[in-house]
């Protein structure tokens, strides 16, 4: 059986880019660092980490990046971890124009099915 563990601390993180050629040099970024970066996180906590392409809204280039910690030490740490990334990176990231907005969040409510393997 799984276990499912609800996480306590959100992240939410939106990502908007002034081009699509932009947007996709920052995916293909993600698709070829994303299952170590995801590694290294899990490591002190992260739960899950979703990244998503925003498609509702015509003529912007967004993405959306989830963060789900199992508490507020896990997103400390976790925080460090990502802040050394986009140090050790700083070239590439100075290179893709794009603007941040971050959310957190508090889980209050989570309703989910369990399922088995």
């Amino acid at each position: 059986m799984v276990e499912y563990v609800n996480a306590k601390l959100i992240s939410y993180v939106k990502i908007d880019f002034p081009t699509e050629a932009e947007m996709d040099s920052f995916i293909d970024m993600i698709e070829k660092n994303g299952e170590n970066f995801y590694k290294q996180l899990k490591q002190v906590g992260l739960i899950r980490w979703r990244f998503n392409r925003v498609w509702n809204k015509k003529g912007i280039f967004e993405i959306s990046i989830l963060f789900e910690y199992k508490d507020e030490i896990a997103f400390t740490k976790g925080q460090k971890i990502i802040n050394k990334i986009m140090v050790d990176n700083k070239s590439l990231f100075e290179n893709i124009n794009l603007n941040r907005t971050p959310s957190r969040a508090i889980n209050i409510l989570d309703f989910y099915d369990k399922w088995k393997i």
